[in-house]
């Protein structure tokens, strides 16, 4: 079956609340990584205008898998999936978000649960004509699980590698690195369309899980995963992220 897929961009009016304005001249906040879901992209120059207008230096990218700079995904919460150079991570004072809803503004503070220091991300609404703050402290409690996880994995024997046949998400070939790593871990691949949390119980020889689904799934899920959870590209790289500095580790693992 052929599938089409369309944008939906938004049709009322979009720009940035004065709520906003005042804060990012309150923070002092002159350079912003500005990002928005796919429904307000085609407003982001009007924002732009705003943004020079008040004297605020602006820093986009075209990120993994979109197709449209400045377009942002709830699954680009990698380090590298915007795009940035170090030198333009550097420069930036904060992120602003043009949308509504969490959901993707939340990938830009999981992005740099590897770096040392995470910005914070301010979010207009258009819709609702208000502005929130995002940072560290709304995913505390799931990075701190995740670190957990993280460490959890390198101890395990057996592991449960939960892989999609989603178009676009599916990642068995790459999963297989895993064996190649951790020669002396037993792995399990559990190959399903969707992935289902009430059936993992029935697996009590395993471990510990690395999704190779939508990178979310290994974050917003922890809760759902009894044994826990963390995903592929983590799971590669458990002893260097858990080695280097980052705010991930600055957590600790205990409440």
């Amino acid at each position: 079956m052929d599938v089409l897929f369309l944008d939906a961009p938004y049709s009322g009016e979009v720009k940035l609340a004065e709520e906003t304005l005042r804060y990012l001249k309150k923070k002092k906040y002159s350079v912003v990584g500005l990002y928005a879901s796919v429904q307000f992209v085609n407003a982001l120059d009007e924002i732009k205008k705003q943004l020079e207008g008040a004297g605020i230096t602006i820093i986009t990218s075209k990120a993994d898998r979109t197709h449209l700079r400045g377009q942002l995904l709830g699954c680009d919460n990698y380090h590298q999936s915007l795009n940035l150079s170090e030198k333009e991570l550097a420069e930036l004072d904060c992120y602003l978000y043009i949308g509504d809803g969490k959901f993707h503004p939340l990938a830009l503070v999981y992005r740099q649960k590897e770096r040392n220091e995470v910005k914070e991300i301010v979010c207009n609404d258009p819709i609702q004509k208000k502005m929130t703050v995002l940072g560290i402290a709304d995913v505390k409690v799931i990075l701190r699980k995740y670190r957990g996880a993280l460490m959890k994995f390198l101890s395990a024997q057996t592991v449960g590698v939960m892989v999609t046949i989603k178009p676009g998400q599916e990642q068995f070939r790459p999963a297989l690195l895993l064996e190649k790593k951790y020669p002396n871990k037993k792995f399990y691949y559990f190959i399903d369309n969707v992935v289902s949390f009430d059936q993992l119980e029935n697996f009590p020889f395993i471990e510990i899980w690395v999704n190779t689904a939508c990178p979310r799934v290994g974050l917003d899920d922890q809760e759902k995963f009894v044994k826990g959870v963390i995903n592929l590209n983590d799971a590669l790289d458990a002893e260097e992220i858990l080695g280097t500095e980052s705010v991930l580790n600055g957590l600790g693992v205990s409440s």
